[in-house]
């Protein structure tokens, strides 16, 4: 795995390649474009001279050799010849600045020729004049100037990129060494961190990007902290529900044991006690397994006709509770859902209508309304109800609404919180209203499925 420091030296490194390749390559254009610009001089003077030979000089005359014409004419018309020396051969006539007869020697007939590295360039050319004589003209330059210029450039440039890496090494080594004691705080403060001493022992960043880490760090330990507390709460509750019914499974055992055998009575009275609980302790593991399996629940929406749903769960509470009174008008009305979730969503949604109904009439009906292209099932119960403030907290788990008002009525506080699980899985609209001691009333708002 590359560590942060290995992947900063090796980006580095990578930026100082890139900056010399990029530093080469201006040199290179430079030195090109000094070559050219010799180059394209020489043959800018010849050509000068050719006109001017052409023109200008006699054979008779012989007025390059006796009158120092070079000086007294070509230069003057054209004073970057000043930069050239001069040999031009007519016969046995010879006008030569340039005493170096091996440079004289290595010119080649229209091609320019680099000397000793480019210390010299040589030009050489066969220029006629007017009257039809040939003269050799050999042009020789001295790069010594643009070489000089070249390699101080090359010095500057050298100079410039040894500081720039000094200074960059420095600055880097800096900034690694911040980055280094931050990774270090980071790693000490993952072994010593806790909850209660995050605020106190966080460390003052050097860089924006750890704080956020941190903050980002404190708000997942709180998360966690708080679901760690949910699910101890969701086991000790859960414990205490499931011992609840094992306790008076267990009293009943008892009983039998003492008098059973001899009381038929008392008996049958034990073991319709010990199927109820047993009924009992079956909802609540049923209940306490979707709570669980929640996060892999996966949905399955197909058309469904929701009156016959709810006649379907009617049907079955009413065989659980037989003094339960429920009036529903079935209308046909057509969802797209997940059938075996909307059973126990309706089933919850009734089972505690009829808990906290106090056994008075309770009211489903099934509407739909088209300008909002939803269907709405109403369930209405007049029971003992809940305040405002119990109502926040109908989809906590384990709750119980006026417990000082609701002992007698058996139950484990989880259906509303299937509700709203449910609810969120189906993508679903839910409305509660209650009032204490008149009931309760639960809205539930479902998207039609258009039929056309």
């Amino acid at each position: 795995m590359k560590t942060l420091s290995g992947t900063l030296k090796k980006s580095y490194f990578q930026l100082i390649c890139l900056f010399t390749i990029v530093l080469t390559i201006s040199l290179s254009i430079t030195g090109k474009y000094l070559i050219n610009s010799s180059k394209h001089s020489l043959r800018n003077a010849m050509g000068f001279l050719r006109y001017e030979i052409l023109e200008e000089v006699s054979s008779e005359s012989m007025e390059i050799f006796t009158d120092d014409l070079v000086n007294k004419l070509f230069r003057v018309e054209n004073p970057s010849l000043d930069e050239l020396e001069i040999t031009i051969k007519y016969k046995n006539h010879v006008y030569s600045e340039n005493k170096h007869r091996p440079l004289l020697d290595a010119a080649i007939e229209d091609k320019v020729t680099n000397i000793h590295w480019y210390d010299y360039m040589v030009l050489k050319n066969e220029l006629i004049n007017k009257d039809g004589d040939i003269y050799t003209v050999i042009l020789v330059k001295n790069l010594y100037e643009e070489k000089k210029f070249f390699f101080d450039i090359i010095y500057i440039f050298l100079a410039g990129l040894t500081i720039c890496v000094l200074i960059s090494i420095v600055a880097f080594n800096r900034l690694l060494k911040k980055i280094k004691k931050q990774l270090s705080l980071l790693e000490n403060l993952n072994s010593n961190i806790t909850l209660e001493n995050l605020k106190l022992i966080k460390p003052i960043n050097y860089f924006k990007e750890f704080d956020n880490i941190l903050d980002s760090y404190e708000d997942m330990l709180l998360r966690l902290d708080t679901q760690n507390k949910k699910q101890i709460e969701f086991v000790h509750n859960s414990s205490h529900e499931l011992k609840t019914p094992l306790f008076i499974i267990g009293g009943y055992i008892d009983m039998i044991k003492r008098w059973g055998k001899k009381d038929p009575e008392i008996f049958n009275e034990a073991l319709n006690s010990i199927e109820d609980e047993t009924k009992n302790m079956n909802i609540l593991i049923e209940k306490l397994l979707f709570i669980a399996k929640e996060s892999e629940i996966k949905t399955e929406k197909v058309e469904t006709e929701l009156s016959e749903i709810i006649i379907g769960c009617i049907s079955n509470l009413k065989r659980q509770y037989p003094k339960s009174d429920i009036t529903f008008i079935p209308e046909y009305t057509i969802v797209k859902s997940d059938e075996s979730l909307i059973k126990l969503l309706i089933k919850n949604l009734l089972e505690n209508a009829i808990k906290y109904g106090k056994n008075n009439p309770i009211t489903v009906t099934l509407s739909s309304d088209d300008k909002i292209n939803q269907a709405i099932l109403t369930i209405e119960d007049h029971g003992i109800g809940m305040t405002t403030s119990e109502l926040h907290h109908i989809y906590d788990r384990f709750f119980r609404a006026n417990k000082s008002r609701s002992k007698e009525i058996y139950g484990h506080g989880l259906g509303m919180s299937i509700v709203k699980r449910i609810v969120t899985l189906l993508n679903l609209d839910i409305k509660i209203s209650s009032t204490p001691d008149i009931g309760t009333t639960v809205k539930i708002f479902f998207n039609l499925q258009n039929t056309f």
